[in-house]
């Protein structure tokens, strides 16, 4: 399986509990099996390690073939944060691009290229945007790819 895979070459091998942790360990944050709910609120209102874009973006895509870290990032945003850490309004667009993520692999059973695939092109029912594009506009947009998530899992037309 795709995450498993990148999780035990980063050592991350127990398996989390919460929805908080399984977001946090797909973007790489540390102690992320105790992460709880407000554990991880707290992360994004202190913001998150610049670094945690390339992980997440490394999640979805290990070979670079279809996203970077500049397509969640600015780039000169990344270069001047490089040791530091990240907006609450950055984090926040990370977070919910996570928790995407998460639901996606779920669903997907970890396959990467189908991940990557669903991300990357346009779905009618988000007005021919990407889910990529409409998870990184806003929380709204996020909570609607996890509908249309949630909607396919169901097996209703999506």
């Amino acid at each position: 399986m795709f995450q498993l895979e990148r999780i035990e070459e980063t050592g991350l091998t127990s398996t989390a509990t919460s929805e908080a942790g399984r977001i946090a360990r797909l973007m790489g944050l540390p102690h992320w099996e105790q992460m709880d709910d407000i554990a991880l609120v707290e992360r994004v209102r202190q913001g998150f390690p610049a670094k945690t874009a390339a992980f997440v973006v490394e999640q979805i895509d290990p070979e670079g073939r279809f996203f970077k870290a500049t397509d969640i990032i600015p780039r000169t945003t990344l270069h001047r944060r490089k040791a530091r850490t990240l907006t609450k309004d950055e984090s926040e667009k990370l977070w919910a691009l996570a928790k995407v993520l998460t639901e996606a692999q779920r669903i997907y059973g970890g396959d990467a290229a189908r991940l990557a695939r669903f991300l990357a092109l346009e779905h009618p029912m988000l007005a021919n945007r990407t889910p990529i594009d409409m998870a990184l506009e806003s929380m709204a947009g996020a909570d609607l790819v996890l509908r249309l998530l949630s909607r396919g899992d169901a097996g209703v037309a999506a």
